[in-house]
């Protein structure tokens, strides 16, 4: 038995809502990602955010644009400051539109040289 209260806390984990594989496999890594230099946020709860399709670098930084210099992979979900853990593709089929218009970026040819698995269709 336990002794005094059993106090808890709970967080919600809301997933991202944006589907940006085209297809079911893919290979991911765990990543905790670096919030230091993100300054997008959230409309419902204000909280930082990087969006599902961004670059991420091997570090767990936001690799703004191209050339994508030291982009490892692309983020899985959104990912919030509270809870920084995400997946990020090393192998995958990505759906080009929904994954630029969530990240809010643009895909070049310069991300499939440094991507070589990633396949964006």
């Amino acid at each position: 038995m336990a002794r005094g209260d059993m106090r808890y806390a709970t967080t919600e984990i809301r997933p991202s809502g944006a589907e940006i594989l085209n297809r079911e496999v893919f290979e991911g890594v765990p990543m905790t990602i670096d919030f230091t230099d993100v300054s997008t946020t959230d409309s419902d709860t204000g909280e930082k955010v990087v969006k599902a399709g961004s670059v991420i670098s091997g570090t767990g930084t936001v690799v703004a644009a191209t050339p994508w210099a030291g982009g490892a992979g692309i983020l899985l979900f959104d990912v919030y400051e509270h809870r920084p853990q995400g997946t990020i593709l090393k192998k995958a089929y990505i759906n080009k539109s929904r994954a630029e218009q969530n990240a809010g970026i643009t895909y070049d040819a310069d991300l499939t040289k440094i991507l070589p698995m990633i396949v964006v269709e």
